[in-house]
């Protein structure tokens, strides 16, 4: 198989596209300029150029690949092979891609770097550093997934409705051991606190998700925090504490904090 290097633009037109397909089915290697960002780290869209070789053999999961979605050339990591269906999805990507087998054109074998540099996509290292990626990445997806926007419109009521129970029924009764000591923490003020985190994760829609709208969500933690706490001087059977209503903010707070950080990393 013979290499020739083509460097094609990041906006690449009909011609363009039909001239690199027609070279990787002749068995040529073909070399583009890579654009945008879902494939960062390992890929830097900005300044990497990658390294196309026909496909040879059956699809391997982890491997990156070009295939066709929606009318459009795309450049992602294959997660999942079910049957005829292949599931892809772009390290620096929520979202999956799910095409057919046919769909797919080429494999990723190197990635050409700014400083001249050149990585070799088939070494134990390229391999390790994507398992990395990956893992790193479906963790961050983990709450997307588990409270996804279809899932949150009824898990949002059961949440809150489950917060008031615990924070304003005669829980006293139960016999529970709360005044223990965890790491040094009381064993109530943990409980508060963690009860609390998913809060924000329930009223993120709340703005469409606009980042301007961050600030509010954590205010209304805030107070939703608040609210409940004080709720309890009207309660004979519950009592009001300072420390538990400190322990509610900080909950919240963390929460607030780890969506910031999933929505950073997400972009």
């Amino acid at each position: 198989m013979t290499s020739q290097r083509l460097i094609l633009p990041n906006d690449v037109n009909g011609f363009v596209i039909e001239e690199m397909m027609d070279r990787l089915a002749s068995g040529i290697t073909v070399t583009i300029a890579f654009g945008g960002n879902s494939m960062q780290p390992l890929i830097n869209g900005s300044s990497d150029r990658i390294e196309l070789a026909p496909l040879s053999g059956e699809l391997r999961r982890g491997d990156v690949y070009l295939f066709v979605h929606q009318g459009r050339c795309v450049i992602h990591r294959l997660l999942k092979i079910k049957g005829d269906k292949l599931v892809f999805r772009g390290d620096n990507c929520r979202n999956c891609e799910v095409v057919e087998h046919d769909a797919v054109r080429a494999r990723l074998v190197a990635v050409c770097h700014a400083d001249g540099s050149r990585t070799v996509c088939d070494t134990a290292e390229w391999r390790r550093c994507s398992r990395r990626v990956v893992w790193r990445r479906s963790l961050l997806n983990a709450p997307y997934v588990l409270l996804g926007r279809r899932q949150r419109r009824w898990q949002r009521w059961v949440y809150l409705a489950l917060l008031l129970v615990l924070m304003w029924a005669p829980v006293g009764g139960l016999g529970l051991r709360l005044d223990s000591f965890v790491f040094g923490l009381r064993l109530d003020h943990l409980l508060h606190a963690s009860v609390y985190i998913p809060f924000v994760f329930f009223v993120m829609d709340f703005g469409k998700g606009r980042s301007r709208w961050l600030v509010f969500h954590w205010l209304a933690g805030l107070l939703f925090a608040a609210v409940t706490e004080s709720g309890q001087l009207a309660l004979f059977y519950r009592g009001f504490d300072p420390n538990d209503l400190v322990a509610n903010c900080i909950g919240v707070t963390f929460g607030w904090i780890l969506l910031l950080v999933m929505k950073h990393n997400r972009r």
